[in-house]
This record gives C-alpha cells, structure tokens and sequence, in this order.
C-alpha cells in the first residue's frame, strides 16, 4: 500500500474578516440610514400619541353635555369634567383646560388640549394645540391639517 502525501497548494489561507475601511463604511452608511429613519419615526409616534388628545377632547366633551343637563349650564373646571386637578390627559401626553365660548359659559364653551411642555409631544410641529368647541368643530380644522 503506496502512502501519498497531501500537498497544500497556493499561499497561506487567508483569514475572513471586515477590514477597518470596510467596518466604517458600512457604519457611515448605517449613520446615513439612521438620521433619515429617525425622525420620519418620531414623528409617526407623535402622531399616535395624538390620539391621546382627541380621546381627552371627546370625553371631557361627553362630560360637558351630561353636565349641562343636570346644571343647566357648562363648566370650566375640567375636575367636574372628571380629570384630576392637572387636567392631564390619560397618558399625559396633553393638558386639557376649558373656558367659555362666544356667548359664555352658561351656554358654550372651547377645551383645549395642550402638549405638556418637555415631553415629545411638544415637538409635534403644527399640532401641539388640540380644541373642540360646544358646537364640535375642531381647531386646528382638520380640513387645513392633518392633526386630527
């Protein structure tokens, strides 16, 4: 029985791996990627969140009309409209508040939710003021915007 010997052919095998130019440029163009994604990603949050405006807006709105039929008028104090002394909204995303309308409190009335200074909300561009009247029209008019 004849033995033959193995021989390697050709150079050294070579090791596999990233060179350093190749690591940064796939981390430049990671970085690229992620300062275009990023902020379209934002603000599709932002504009979830809002929701937690409008929700606020219909509730306390509910509240205003049973309120007026037991009292025969609306308020403006938004604890009778069952938000706690605050007036922040479920997930505390907004501040409600209310005051009277064109012809007064007895017989109208605009709540307003506002984005809570320092939290993301405030950065939603055009839409960090939410309102709803006693004659349900909503401001900013969701026919000019689209924050509703």
């Amino acid at each position: 029985m004849k033995m033959v010997k193995a021989e390697r052919r050709g150079t050294k095998a070579r090791l596999q791996g990233f060179t350093f130019i190749e690591l940064l440029i796939a981390m430049v163009i990671l970085g690229i990627l992620t300062s275009i994604a990023f902020p379209s990603f934002m603000q599709s949050i932002r504009k979830g969140n809002r929701s937690d405006a409008g929700a606020a807006l219909t509730r306390a709105a509910g509240s205003q009309e049973r309120f007026f039929a037991m009292n025969s008028t609306y308020t403006d104090d938004v604890a009778d409209l069952g938000f706690g002394d605050d007036g922040l909204t479920e997930h505390e995303y907004y501040n409600i508040s209310v005051e009277a309308g064109l012809t007064g409190i007895a017989s109208s009335y605009i709540i307003t939710a506002t984005a809570v200074a320092g939290h993301m909300q405030a950065q939603d561009t055009g839409c960090t003021v939410l309102s709803l009247d006693s004659l349900g029209r909503q401001l900013p008019d969701p026919a000019d915007s689209d924050c509703w």
